[in-house]
């Protein structure tokens, strides 16, 4: 009976230092990803501005139209008061096309810190893209980005349309100044929308051509009936003096 109970205590015992074998590596890891999973919730990175974003999805990046030849925006540490950065931000800037008035800096930790950079386009494009970089490199990599849209302040119009639409539309962009202007266009293809409020007692007797005043920083729309579907007038955005004559691209089927 004691040799009986002697067996059955080692193995016992043995069953016992198995058990827990198992337990301690499986505690171990547990204990060693439950430690690294606290850090990165308490280490938060704050890397903020109030025009770029940071986004995963190029086409998805925010986008500014700028009137003008220069744009300034912040580069920040902080999200809030209450939410700044614990350690040192050392960023880069890049914008292919366009002038920094910085190439990049450091902003100081715990503190509520920013750097103004001013993006200048001085090119001859009436209309200029140029997407801004920014890039952490301390303590840790991020990249915010927008796209800026340069816009001369030159008098400009374009047209809008497709074969198969009704209408055609006519867009006059001014600058910076009112703008007296003439628009002209062929009966035989086109016959405009007399109801707008922009060309309404405006036209001549053979309502071929009417004599418009523009505010200055504005955008009109004019719509044209086609009495022809399967043409398409459209044209990009073209620089003018005073006087649009339509149709200035006809394209048919």
């Amino acid at each position: 009976m004691k040799k009986k109970k002697i067996t059955v205590a080692v193995i016992s015992v043995v069953s016992a230092l198995t058990f827990m074998l198992g337990i301690v590596p499986s505690l171990a890891k547990y204990v060693t990803e439950h430690g690294k999973q606290s850090k990165v919730v308490s280490d938060n990175f704050y890397f903020t501005s109030d025009y770029l974003s940071e986004s995963a999805i190029p086409d998805a990046i925010p986008e500014y139209k700028i009137y003008g030849d220069s744009v300034a925006f912040e580069i920040r540490n902080y999200i809030d008061s209450l939410r700044v950065n614990a350690s040192d931000i050392v960023y880069t800037v890049s914008a292919p096309g366009g002038t920094l008035s910085s190439d990049g800096g450091t902003l100081t930790a715990e503190t509520a810190d920013s750097d103004i950079i001013t993006l200048t386009y001085s090119g001859e494009e009436v209309k200029k893209e140029i997407t801004v970089t920014v890039t952490s490199s301390l303590p840790y990599d991020k990249k915010l980005k927008a796209k800026f849209v340069f816009t001369k302040p030159v008098l400009r119009y374009e047209i809008t349309d497709s074969s198969g639409s009704y209408y055609a539309e006519l867009y006059i962009h001014t600058a910076n100044e009112a703008q007296a202007v003439t628009v002209n266009w062929n009966n035989a293809e086109l016959l405009i929308d007399e109801t707008n409020d922009i060309v309404f007692g405006k036209l001549i007797a053979e309502k071929n051509s009417a004599s418009v005043d523009i505010p200055a920083h504005t955008t009109v729309k004019i719509a044209f009936f086609k009495n022809d579907i399967t043409k398409d007038y459209s044209c990009g955005e073209t620089v003018f003096d005073g006087t649009i004559n339509m149709p200035s691209v006809s394209t048919g089927s």
